[in-house]
């Protein structure tokens, strides 16, 4: 059997007080953007970042 990883309890917790939905979302990214996103130090609350900086501007678009 493998090892947890090290982060395994606390790898999916918000960083805020936002509760967080009970599914994450998964995307393949083209090679470039995976490799630029994987090198972030939080990559995950980075990306929760951008999401919703992007459904803000479409949301305020509509």
């Amino acid at each position: 059997m493998t090892d947890p990883r090290a982060d395994h309890l606390t790898r999916f917790q918000p960083s805020g007080e936002e509760a967080l939905a009970q599914k994450p979302i998964a995307v393949f990214l083209p090679k470039e953007l995976d490799q630029y996103v994987r090198m972030k130090p939080n990559r995950a609350e980075w990306l929760r970042g951008a999401i919703a900086e992007a459904a803000r501007r479409e949301l305020m678009q509509e």
